[in-house]
């Protein structure tokens, strides 16, 4: 018995001695035989433009929302804003989604590829592949449309193309408005309608 405890005694007094040497040597060998870093080996980081994303400040899918004189409520969603530098009040919005509910009844949306909105005048302008839905059962396309967000106006300065509750019509230029419960819509310059009795 006094045997095996000497031989296990002995045994840790060596293995004090040589784990610390060994752990010394393993040590020592790794910085004998590292290489010398070559910076270029270094991993790529993003090619980010700081200054650029410092500069632009874009909101990525923002929301707008408010209220009209009458009541009436305002969604606009984007997929990005873009602040104006020189004007905060202005914002250069991509791809619009645009809703306006009236307490009484009238809606409409509106999707837009841009738009200008300018808070110190409240105009929405819209701009590029604009689309615009009436609850009254108009779809109507034109390439540019002013939305007055104060009163809920809406003006397409140029040519409108679409279909209404009478069937295909064409103009060259529109103007929505809200009246009470009605929605009123006045086509102007060289209007043309086919009537479809199916409508």
């Amino acid at each position: 018995m006094a045997r095996i405890d000497n031989s296990y005694s002995r045994f840790v007094q060596w293995a004090k001695v040589v784990f610390p040497l060994v752990a010394l040597g393993l040590l020592s060998t790794m910085f004998l035989f590292s290489r010398t870093l070559d910076p270029s080996d270094a991993i790529p980081f993003a090619d980010i433009d700081i200054e650029k994303i410092a500069r632009e400040q874009q909101l990525t899918s923002p929301r707008f929302s408010g209220t009209t004189s009458d009541g009436s409520a305002v969604i606009v969603d984007a997929d990005s804003a873009l602040p104006d530098l020189t004007d905060p009040r202005r914002l250069t919005i991509k791809q619009v989604v645009a809703r306006i509910e009236s307490l009484r009844g009238p809606s409409y949306g509106i999707l837009a590829e841009t738009a200008v909105y300018d808070g110190a005048q409240q105009l929405l302008d819209l701009q590029g592949d604009v689309r615009l839905s009436t609850s009254s059962g108009y779809r109507l396309e034109t390439e540019k449309l002013v939305t007055n967000l104060e009163t809920t106006e809406t003006t397409a300065p140029g040519a409108v193309a679409g279909r209404g509750p009478s069937g295909r019509l064409e103009a060259g230029s529109m103007k929505l408005s809200t009246n009470g419960q009605t929605q009123v819509l006045v086509f102007k310059n060289g209007v043309k309608l086919v009537y479809d009795p199916k409508e």
